[in-house]
């Protein structure tokens, strides 16, 4: 509830900001126009330079709030249509369809929900309480086996071949399920397009679709495989997957606090295989953070989620200025809606390693806008000076990935993993 009121207060309360802006800009360009007018001299070339550049600077401005907006709105329906869907649900069983009976999954295999649109899993450990300023779907368990998004139930089977058989986890535009692959005989993840967003089924479609083009271009360890992509029905798209068990990266930094450096090390060169093996499949994730990787046993690591991914040769799906991402992991280009391509991934992949090494973002704000706005105009402490063991090599490839301008950032993920190994 808190969330929403922010994003609502966001949402109206950024307009007003936009306005003054203007108004001041206005404000100076009369009084300078007064100013020459009462000389009868032409205004100076420096001044006019001045002008020029204070107009591109708001003009810049102007369209970085209208992007954080567009990025407020887009995740305040994201959560009303969750709750929405939470509550018919509830309806349904007040108004006497309890679900049947049976055992909630044990500990040991207790599901945390996965990211929103993340490929779902079923993790080896209770399921830690959520981190401050991460979106709860992403920690929430699933504690009972009834009916969910998409309206499956344990025992259904969806397209005359997957047996479901519980729910591991609920993002934005789906729902995840462990089902049985009885063509196959094989264990998998199957992720279904939410009910709630039967509205807007078009461009839904057209990115489930895009996620599963993009995925099967990856070929890495370090990525989730797709297998299957299929309409179980009208308006019911699914997306079978390698099933991975595991918990998120979030989860483990929530878990364990400081991670380990040795550890830290381990995790990041896995992530750079498989950011590699995506730019080289040229495949642009434009989602890399903490919840989208999934750390499994012996600290496997799987990268998930190119639901917002983007193939460097392919139209974008969406508007101008529409904001797509997480705000404490965006490039200072994405924030602003830009065009994004391999540096901006670098960026994000800069920003979870240093909240995978300092216990936290390197930018934090009260909202989205002032965590956009931190990305693109402050910077971030260099890790030694939070925390004093991390290996100089790590931390100046941490500090040189968050640089603002593309060209400054590392050249490759290739590059960022043979900085990981100087540490050792």
């Amino acid at each position: 509830m808190i969330v929403a009121v922010v994003a609502i207060l966001a949402v109206f309360g950024s307009p007003v900001l936009i306005v003054r802006e203007l108004l001041a800009y206005r404000e100076r360009r009369a009084r300078l126009a007064l100013e020459h007018e009462r000389r009868a001299l032409p205004p100076a070339a420096d001044e006019i330079l001045a002008l020029q550049r204070e107009r591109k600077l708001l003009v810049e401005r102007v369209e970085n709030l209208e992007t954080l907006v567009c990025g407020v709105d887009l995740e305040l329906n994201q959560k009303l249509s969750r709750l929405i869907d939470e509550q018919r649900l509830l309806a349904g069983s007040v108004s006497g369809a309890s679900p049947p009976a049976s055992p909630a999954p044990p500990a040991a295999t207790a599901a945390a929900s996965p990211p929103a649109d993340a490929a779902g899993t079923a993790g080896a450990a209770p399921a830690p309480r959520a981190a401050p300023g991460l979106d709860r779907t992403q920690t929430a368990l699933v504690r009972a086996p009834a009916p969910a998004a998409g309206g499956l139930a344990p025992g259904d089977v969806l397209a005359n071949r997957y047996r479901i058989e519980r729910l591991l986890g609920r993002g934005g535009m789906g729902a995840v399920y462990l089902a049985h692959d009885e063509v196959l005989d094989d264990t998998v993840a199957l992720k279904v397009i939410a009910a709630a967003f039967a509205a807007d089924e078009t461009a839904l479609v057209e990115r489930f679709r895009r996620e599963a083009a993009a995925a099967r271009k990856v070929s890495s360890p370090a990525v989730i495989r797709i297998h299957d992509l299929g309409e179980a029905r009208p308006g019911l798209l699914y997306l079978s997957m390698e099933y991975f068990p595991g918990r998120t990266l979030a989860e483990v930094i929530t878990t364990r606090g400081l991670v380990p450096i040795a550890d830290c090390l381990d995790y990041l060169t896995q992530i750079c295989t498989g950011l590699a093996a995506a730019h080289d499949a040229g495949v642009i994730h434009r989602d890399l953070k903490p919840q989208n990787v999934l750390v499994g046993e012996r600290n496997a690591v799987k990268l998930i989620d190119f639901g917002l991914a983007k193939a460097t040769t392919g139209a974008g799906l969406t508007g101008t200025g529409m904001l797509l991402g997480t705000p404490h992991y965006m490039s200072p280009e994405q924030v602003r809606g830009k065009n994004v391509d391999a540096a901006s991934d670098l960026y994000s992949l800069g920003a979870l390693a240093y909240h995978l090494v300092c216990g936290r973002p390197p930018f934090a704000g009260d909202n989205v806008i002032a965590i956009g706005f931190a990305h693109c105009t402050e910077t971030a402490p260099a890790p030694r000076t939070l925390r004093p063991d991390v290996p100089e090599p790590l931390d100046a490839i941490i500090v040189k990935a968050l640089a603002k301008a593309a060209a400054d950032r590392p050249r490759s993920a290739a590059e960022f993993r043979a900085a990981l190994g100087a540490c050792c």
